[in-house]
């Protein structure tokens, strides 16, 4: 049984126990650390490493929302908050699930057990993504897509046929097989679309993208 390292991150010293006693008693979750703000857990993710963090969203300072979007690397996230409001910014942010306080041992353990689920479905290669469209989630097959553009808080999905799909995610939340590559911090392309190259430009479908020099490491077509 894998073992999943956690933190807490909630203003509320409450809520802050009450989910410390309920990671207690999940036999494959490991607590290493229970914070009051998103500074802090910012701090302790710079020298560690953790699998799932347990965060509210209305603190002081720096809100949990703000901070998953924010910050590079991320471990999965699950949401504990008070207030429904939040729910569809969550998951655009690919939350893990979402908590609605106050908050049943029931639905905590409904909420981690999906964590064994998706390690179980991350050995299998998805064949297509959800992205979320005037807040309907929409199932796109990876293979119609031939490159996704950043703007902003914005991403565009360039398709094989079609119009373009444009939906509120950045490049760092989606999780994307190995044919996809970063080329330039505006660029993802799928390799198997790729019709042709140069050293600084590739073309997919109809259009060439610059390969900006930062990016060209993680080039692996064309030898």
């Amino acid at each position: 049984m894998k073992v999943w390292k956690c933190i807490i991150a909630d203003d509320e010293p409450l809520a802050r126990e009450l989910i410390s006693d309920y990671v207690a008693k999940v036999p494959f979750l490991d607590l290493k650390g229970a914070f009051t703000n998103a500074w802090e857990v910012r701090d302790y993710l710079r020298t560690n490493t953790v699998d799932l963090l347990f965060i509210d969203i209305e603190m002081p300072g720096l809100d949990g929302l703000t901070f998953i979007k924010s910050y590079p690397i991320q471990p999965k996230v699950i949401f504990i908050t008070a207030h429904r409001k939040y729910a569809v910014e969550a998951f655009e942010v690919r939350a893990l699930d979402y908590l609605l306080k106050p908050i049943s041992f029931e639905r905590f353990l409904k909420a981690v057990n999906e964590l064994d689920t998706k390690s179980s479905e991350a050995s299998i290669p998805s064949k297509h993504i959800f992205i979320s469209i005037d807040r309907q989630q929409f199932k796109v097959a990876l293979d119609s897509i031939l490159y996704i553009e950043s703007k902003g808080d914005y991403l565009k999905f360039i398709m094989q046929e079609g119009k373009p799909l444009i939906t509120k995610m950045t490049l760092k939340s989606l999780d994307l097989p190995d044919n996809f590559t970063q080329i330039h911090r505006s660029f993802i392309v799928n390799e198997d679309k790729i019709e042709a190259f140069q050293k600084d430009k590739v073309k997919v479908g109809e259009d060439w993208l610059t390969i900006s020099r930062s990016f060209r490491r993680n080039i692996s077509f064309g030898g």
